[in-house]
């Protein structure tokens, strides 16, 4: 029997999704934050992607300086640091520091990539939708880089954990890759 779920709850029947961790602003001003509201919009060349971010957030104030922002992909390893800068907030601390993540130089973006992440996507914001209290971000990915031993045109998840945001301090992990042997 199904039984009804308030709609304030309503997401959850879709989640989880990736979790990663959003870099904006320069090398020298920096901030992450966690972050699951996203996904591809469009896959071929250029490949975008839609990120839903409330304004009030810190990165975002940094995202909107340069219009930049990397999205980087941590796994099982790097969850009690992912839970934890989701957790605070970067205005007033140093949250790479606090943290134990090491910001290094992007590719083609100021913000920086977090160095112990399995994977990352270099944006430009190439749009802006407002919707009450979030912006919807349609971005552009102009350079990607993924670990090889990791990925091979998807994530190896026998090999990779993707971390998968369930509420809370609650999480799931990617853990097998299953194949349908249908039409295709």
């Amino acid at each position: 029997m199904k039984k009804d779920v308030p709609l304030n709850q309503a997401k959850w029947i879709i989640e989880p999704g990736c979790v990663v961790l959003v870099t904006g602003g320069t090398m020298e001003h920096a901030n992450v934050m966690t972050f699951s509201w996203q996904t591809p919009i469009h896959t071929s060349d250029p490949c975008m992607v839609l990120l839903v971010v409330n304004r009030v957030r810190y990165t975002y104030e940094l995202i909107r300086q340069n219009n930049e922002l990397a999205i980087n992909v941590p796994g099982e390893n790097l969850l009690e640091q992912t839970h934890r800068v989701g957790m605070v907030t970067g205005r007033g601390i140093d949250k790479f520091a606090e943290s134990g993540l090491t910001p290094v130089a992007a590719n083609v973006i100021q913000p920086p990539l977090i160095e112990q992440c399995a994977g990352h996507l270099e944006c430009r914001v190439i749009e802006i939708h407002g919707v009450e209290t979030h912006d919807l971000l349609i971005c552009e990915v102009v350079h990607a880089s993924a670990e090889e031993e990791y990925f091979d045109g998807a994530w190896i998840p026998e090999k990779f954990h993707t971390l998968h945001y369930m509420h809370g301090n609650k999480y799931g992990l990617l853990t097998r890759r299953v194949e349908a042997h249908g039409m295709r």
